[in-house]
C-alpha cells in the first residue's frame, strides 16, 4: 500500500476565474458559461494532503516506448449527452477498462447516473445539474461502488432522482477500487499509460476545442490568445505520441466526434497548471 503524502497543488487558475491561455483574465465569468454548455462538469478538485500520490514503475520510466496507444483494451465510448456528467463519464470507462483488463467474472458499464447522483451528494449539488470534483467521483465509487447501468439506466430527465435501495445494494458489491493522484510531470503520466493503465484528468475548454475542426479530426490545439473559456471537461487519457509531443484521450460525446469518440491534446496543455489538473489513476481491485 503506498504511502500517504503531502501534496499542495494550486486550482487550475482558468477552471476557475476564467483566465485565457495568455493569462488575463476573460471578460465573461466562467459560472456564466458553464451553464450555457451543459457538458461540461469538471470541477476542480481542493487541494487534500492525504491523498496518496502515484509513482510508475522505475522499469517503465528508464524505457518509456515512443507510444502508447490502449484504445483496443478500452469500452466502447460512451456519450453524455447535454448533462454535465463528464467526470462519472470519464471514471465509469476507467473503471470498465479495469475490468475487462483484469478479466473480471462481472465486466458491465457501470451506471454512470449512479456515480454523477453521488457525486454530488458529497457535493450537496444534488438538486443541480452542478457538475462535480473527480476526487468526489472516485470516492464514491470506492466506498459505495457502482451499479451495472441496467439497473440505473443513463436517462437523464432523472438525475436528480435518488438510485433505488436495490441499485446501492448491487453497488456495494463492487467498491474494490484503489486511486492515486499523479503529479503534473509528463514522465509520471507516460509512465502510467507506459504500465498498460490510463488516467483521468481535467482540463480547461476553450472556444477552438468545439470547432468543427476538431470535432472532424480528433486534433485538440493549445488555446490561442483571446479565446474564451467555455467551461471545465473530464475525460480519459488512454495513450501518447512522442515525437508529435500529443496524448491520446477518450472522450464522452459519442463517436460520432473526433477519432470515433478519440482526441489527442498536446503534450504542453496537460502539463501546464493554468490549463488542466486533477490525473487520477484507478485500479480495480479483485
Amino acid at each position: 500500500m503506498p504511502k500517504k503524502r503531502r501534496t499542495a497543488r494550486k486550482r487550475s487558475v482558468a477552471a476557475v476565474v476564467g483566465r485565457g491561455p495568455s493569462g488575463k483574465r476573460s471578460s465573461t465569468p466562467i459560472t456564466t458559461r458553464i451553464r450555457k454548455i451543459k457538458r461540461y462538469g469538471w470541477i476542480p478538485d481542493i487541494p487534500d494532503q492525504r491523498d496518496f500520490l502515484y509513482a510508475a514503475p522505475p522499469a517503465f520510466l528508464r524505457a518509456l516506448p515512443p507510444r502508447v496507444d490502449l484504445r483496443k483494451q478500452c469500452p466502447p465510448v460512451y456519450d453524455q449527452g447535454q448533462l454535465g456528467s463528464c467526470t462519472s463519464n470519464a471514471i465509469g470507462g476507467a473503471i470498465e477498462f479495469d475490468q475487462m483488463k483484469e478479466k473480471l467474472p462481472q465486466i458491465f458499464v457501470p451506471s454512470r447516473l449512479f456515480i454523477y447522483y453521488n457525486e454530488r451528494v458529497i457535493e450537496g449539488t444534488v438538486n443541480t445539474d452542478a457538475g462535480a470534483m473527480l476526487r468526489d467521483g472516485i470516492k464514491t465509487v470506492a466506498k459505495q461502488g457502482a451499479c451495472p447501468e441496467p439497473m440505473w439506466p443513463y436517462l437523464i430527465a432523472r438525475f436528480k432522482t435518488k438510485p433505488s435501495a436495490a441499485c446501492y445494494t448491487e453497488a456495494a458489491k463492487h467498491t474494490a477500487v484503489s486511486y492515486q493522484r499523479l503529479v503534473q510531470s509528463l514522465s509520471q503520466m507516460q509512465g502510467c499509460l507506459a504500465s498498460g493503465y490510463p488516467f483521468v484528468f481535467g482540463f480547461t475548454v476553450y472556444e477552438s476545442f468545439e470547432t468543427d475542426t476538431v470535432a472532424r479530426t480528433g486534433h485538440a490545439p493549445m488555446p490561442a490568445s483571446g479565446e474564451h473559456v467555455l467551461g471545465g471537461h473530464a475525460v480519459c487519457a488512454v495513450g501518447y505520441y512522442t515525437t508529435r509531443r500529443w496524448f491520446l484521450c477518450r472522450n464522452s460525446w459519442g463517436t460520432s466526434w473526433g477519432m470515433r469518440g478519440y482526441f489527442t491534446i498536446p503534450f504542453a496543455y496537460l502539463t501546464d497548471a493554468d490549463l488542466s489538473a486533477d490525473f487520477w489513476t484507478i485500479r480495480v481491485v479483485q
